[in-house]
């Protein structure tokens, strides 16, 4: 019987072993994931959270009226949190399917589908922000 349980504490902690190993490798892939939306005159790099990693805007883009630029940088940045999301997802699909189904149960736990917003509430948000603080005289 005690050679049972030391076998089985045993195995335990290889596949311990083995789920720290993969979920390190994840984590590294996620970390150098980069999403990217560019139009002409606007470039904007985002990681895997969705934050902005590099912004850059042509000198001519400068001289487009704020709304348009406005909307640039908008579009590029949903674009390119697109593009982060889809390589992240890529990458979960491959992993350890016992990171997978826990990060998968995870995410539903915390946000259940009926309470994210949809593309079209985040643009209306954010045209809204842009246009209170537009109102305001915000140069951005």
């Amino acid at each position: 019987m005690t050679t049972d349980i030391q076998e089985w504490e045993r195995q335990l902690q290889r596949e311990l072993a083995e789920i720290r190993s993969s979920s390190k490798r994840l984590a590294d892939e996620v970390a150098v994931v980069r999403g990217r939306g560019e139009v002409p005159g606007v470039l904007v790099e985002v990681d895997a959270d969705g934050d902005i990693t590099d912004l850059r805007i042509a000198p001519g883009a400068m001289r487009w009226p704020g709304h348009q630029l406005t909307t640039a940088l908008l579009n590029c940045h949903r674009k390119a949190r697109a593009d982060a999301k889809a390589s992240a997802e890529r990458l979960l699909s491959k992993a350890d399917p016992r990171i997978h189904d826990q990060f998968q149960r995870l995410h539903s736990e915390q946000t259940p589908e009926d309470q994210r917003p949809s593309e079209d509430e985040i643009q209306a948000a954010d045209d809204a922000y842009f246009e209170r603080m537009n109102q305001r005289g915000w140069n951005g």
